[in-house]
């Protein structure tokens, strides 16, 4: 593995629209939902989607991430197509839901295959609910596994997601001081069109904290930029 290339575990936490997936491009009778609008913050992707980019099948139960990967492997082998599937978390009303996050899906027409498989392989699914339609800001959290090229000593960009970027901050955040500190630094830096949301992973039993930003125009510069006025309202929050 290159010295610049770090493939670490960790997580991101983001607030996103949903909307509940009510056609048949599921398994009958299950709750799923969709991110119509992914990447709020950056206006360029508001456009109406023609493929499902961020699908959640909500699970019945919690699943260990050991159980998952030993089992998600087999299922990917078995769908034969292009996709990525990890674990995830929403929070609705203030109840939290396990859910199977995929995305990648070339079609609405390939996800009930891939919907039929995990359920083929004994994975319990929520049964669907008319109370849910179309939710704004929700709280999702989504295990990843990170796999960054370093630009410099706490910058990064993804390797496997395009025109993802991240950096370093000092503290950690919860979603009730981002969202503000994500808002005014969205003003300070009107010129630049981006998406951001916190994340973190693992090294050497630290865990390390980080925005991620979401922006066709990723640059180390960039992220420089957007880090000056990150850092400014971090250590104000923290005095």
């Amino acid at each position: 593995m290159e010295n610049n290339i770090k493939e670490r575990y960790g997580s991101l936490r983001k607030i996103e629209p949903l909307k509940q997936i009510t056609d048949d491009s599921i398994v009958p009778g299950t709750l799923a939902f969709e991110c119509p609008a992914p990447y709020p913050g950056y206006y360029n992707m508001q456009e109406k989607q023609t493929v499902p980019l961020f699908v959640y099948f909500i699970l019945e139960e919690f699943m260990h991430l050991d159980d998952f990967l030993a089992m998600s492997e087999k299922v990917i082998c078995e769908y034969g197509e292009n996709c990525s599937a990890t674990l995830a978390s929403i929070v609705i009303d203030k109840e939290t839901f396990f859910a199977i996050r995929v995305k990648y899906i070339e079609d609405y027409a390939k996800l009930r295959k891939l919907h039929e498989v995990y359920a083929k392989y004994g994975v319990g699914f929520k049964k669907a609910s008319k109370k849910y339609g179309e939710l704004d800001d929700v709280q999702i959290r989504i295990k990843k596994f990170f796999k960054m090229s370093v630009l410099e000593d706490g910058f990064y960009c993804d390797k496997m997601d395009e025109h993802h970027g991240y950096f370093e901050i000092s503290e950690s955040l919860t979603m009730e001081e981002f969202v503000p500190i994500a808002k005014k630094v969205k003003y300070n830096i009107d010129a630049v069109d981006f998406d951001a949301a916190l994340a973190f992973f693992y090294e050497d039993f630290k865990v390390h904290k980080m925005i991620r930003i979401y922006t066709s125009r990723i640059s180390l510069e960039m992220l420089k930029k957007i880090k000056v006025e990150y850092d400014k309202l971090i250590n104000k929050l923290h005095k």
